[in-house]
């Protein structure tokens, strides 16, 4: 889950920059798009969030392509497997799971990792996807890693924090039957550190994602066009990340992102956020995206009715029934 930081707020650019670039409104670009982007959505962890996806799925008029799941490092330790199950036996073909490289205590440090001392955790846990079938999983690693909110935030130790990745990825890669897709997900929005500066190379990452909520501190930009100038122009934002995938020859993701509010504040019901980030999505080399239906931490849920606006935007982009372009994952 998220923990939004304070960002400061630069903005150069016109909001609709991703539709301006195909001399289109944002509606005709979602319209007309070549492709429908895989997407997903998170209710909450294991059978719990089973049940949540088949309320989404009467709200939102079919499956989603995906879920999104989180495991703890307890859980890593246990072996178990149930949020596994859960998923197996509804039939979720897809799953995104978020899985931490340090234990929450602060007990270990990203030096440790990175000299092998985790190698055998990452690999039984492979194993145990790839028995459930999730062989074919992406796993966004140490997710939000240029922030400084979780144990393996990458600015305490950026060398150690690349070497510790590429040993879990190899790691994870060694168990039998995998085929794992690695998705090195930033946090949105100012942070001090810079994300390249964590980059473990290309040998070793798949995906270059990011998590967006719909939040900006700068009063002076809090309107829906300021802050999705935020979003798109600032130091590493989504403009940043477009090029900077594109320079490694990767696809983006959006493994959460999502409007609402928070106690610190939010963008609440803004469909022009909505439209804005399903052009980009849309225009952009997207691997999937996880809309974040779920009031933890950042409360963006829109199937529950207490954003409508926003709720009939995201319906009107990515909802109901349509035709599916062959070689696209059907749903779960």
């Amino acid at each position: 889950m998220m923990r939004i930081v304070a960002t400061l707020c630069s903005v150069v650019l016109a909001s609709c920059i991703a539709a301006a670039a195909f001399g289109q409104s944002p509606a005709q670009q979602i319209d007309q798009s070549p492709k429908r982007v895989p997407l997903g959505v998170y209710e909450k962890a294991g059978c719990d969030g089973v049940r949540g996806v088949a309320d989404f799925k009467r709200w939102f008029g079919r499956n989603p392509d995906q879920t999104l799941e989180f495991i703890t490092w307890q859980i890593m330790q246990e072996g178990s497997t149930w949020a596994m199950g859960c998923w197996k036996n509804a039939g979720q073909k897809s799953v995104v799971y978020s899985i931490p490289m340090l234990p929450d205590d602060n007990s270990a440090t990203l030096a440790e990792g990175a000299a092998g001392k985790f190698d055998a955790l990452f690999r039984n846990y492979a194993l145990k996807l790839v028995q459930f079938g999730y062989g074919h999983a992406v796993i966004r690693l140490g997710w939000e890693f240029n922030g400084d909110w979780y144990p393996w935030a990458a600015s305490k130790d950026p060398e150690s924090w690349k070497a510790y990745w590429r040993r879990i990825v190899t790691a994870m890669r060694s168990a039998p039957g995998a085929h794992f897709k690695f998705d090195w997900t930033m946090a949105g929005g100012w942070t001090d550190f810079l994300p390249e500066a964590a980059y473990p190379g290309d040998e070793y990452v798949d995906i270059i994602g990011m998590d967006l909520y719909n939040i900006v501190w700068d009063k002076n930009a809090d309107t829906p066009e300021g802050r999705w100038d935020f979003h798109l122009n600032t130091r590493r934002g989504l403009v940043w990340q477009r090029d900077f995938a594109a320079q490694h020859r990767k696809p983006i993701s959006f493994a959460e992102w999502g409007t609402g509010k928070q106690p610190s504040g939010g963008g609440g019901d803004d469909p022009y956020f909505i439209e804005q980030m399903a052009a980009w999505i849309g225009a952009s080399n997207t691997a999937y995206h996880n809309y974040w239906d779920h009031t933890g931490g950042f409360n963006a849920k829109l199937s529950d009715g207490h954003q409508p606006q926003s709720a009939a935007a995201f319906l009107r982009a990515f909802g109901g029934p349509k035709p599916r372009p062959p070689g696209l994952m059907q749903p779960g």
